[in-house]
């Protein structure tokens, strides 16, 4: 039996992968943020037989239309990869579109907010606190 894959989360290997490699950079790295319509692929039924009729009306649905946001990791020719998560020394995971499937990619920039920047407010006031 084949092992499992281990992570960085792994407690056993945490340690072990900061002190094995170092990104260069990695930490500096400011990806695009991307939103992407496309096109995902889909399958129903499992090993055993299927109602022919449930699965002719499934064949014939749409495929659906995914909105994917997130930070652009990697593009090329073939696909685009996009992760939601970034740290110092880790990152989330990553899916990979292949550029055939995508129907809308924007880049996304910084949008100014009309409402003013405020400190987070208390949810009741200190004379309604318990204690």
């Amino acid at each position: 039996m084949a092992d499992s894959k281990r992570t960085t989360s792994d407690p056993r290997n945490r340690e072990r992968a900061r002190d094995e490699y170092v990104l260069e950079g990695y930490s500096d790295i400011e990806w695009d943020m991307v939103s992407i319509h496309w096109v995902d692929a889909e399958s129903d039924g499992g090993s055993g037989w299927q109602d022919p009729e449930e699965m002719l009306e499934y064949a014939r649905r749409p495929l659906p239309v995914i909105h994917t946001v997130g930070l652009l990791v990697y593009e090329d020719a073939e696909q685009v990869a996009i992760t939601d998560s970034k740290g110092p020394e880790e990152m989330g995971s990553v899916t990979k579109i292949p550029r055939q499937w995508i129907k809308q990619f924007h880049r996304l920039g910084p949008v100014a907010s009309n409402q003013p920047i405020a400190a987070p407010q208390p949810e009741f006031p200190p004379q309604q606190r318990a204690g």
